[in-house]
């Protein structure tokens, strides 16, 4: 089932081919890379979920595979232009991406409780402008939340204190919620043995 290929053998960009994989499965589709070095082909074949604008790529070890042929030769021996990048795009995904990495670091407390920090993440979730002061949650420099982080130990004045203590109470509620809903490590049942 070893396909022998001399070191001469080479498929450009844009051919047609068709061969029969290890697991005798049948492939057609377009060339769209390969690498001598590895013999390595990479096929664009049309997509499993039938859509025709669609197409699937197939990364298939030559080495694998019988009864590849060349079904049609590439229009054009040379290889397609690559397209140009557009760097200022990408420095600016970049750069964004990094202020957002270190957004979420600056969101980790230091010596934090679990739910202490899960609280942050609630807030953070509606209030950008959150931050830990040791281990004091501050949200918008009027509202300090204190360990233990209960509804009671929110600090400060005016509406902005009543939205926190919403926030708070929504994630208090919800871990209660949670906490009910999921069974007690070890207990498979929770209805009484039966004396027989």
């Amino acid at each position: 089932m070893r396909l022998i290929m001399a070191d001469s053998d080479y498929f450009h960009i844009g051919s047609k081919v068709s061969l029969t994989t290890c697991h005798n499965q049948e492939l057609s589709g377009e060339v769209i890379a390969f690498d001598i070095s590895s013999r390595v082909l990479a096929l664009k074949i049309p997509a499993a979920c039938g859509k025709h604008n669609l197409y699937d790529v197939r990364l298939i070890n030559l080495q694998l595979v019988s009864n590849i042929q060349v079904t049609q030769e590439a229009p054009d021996t040379e290889p397609p232009q690559l397209t140009t990048l557009n760097m200022p795009r990408i420095n600016s995904r970049l750069r964004q991406n990094c202020e957002s990495k270190r957004k979420q670091l600056d969101h980790v407390g230091d010596n934090v409780s679990p739910e202490g920090q899960n609280l942050f993440y609630a807030i953070v979730k509606t209030i950008n402008d959150v931050r830990w002061d040791h281990q004091t949650i501050v949200v918008m420099d009027e509202v300090s939340i204190e360990p233990p982080y209960r509804l009671e130990d929110c600090k400060g004045k005016g509406q902005m204190l009543d939205h926190v203590k919403k926030i708070v109470k929504k994630h208090l509620t919800d871990g209660e919620t949670r906490k009910s809903a999921s069974p007690s490590p070890g207990v498979l049942s929770s209805s009484p043995p039966s004396s027989t």
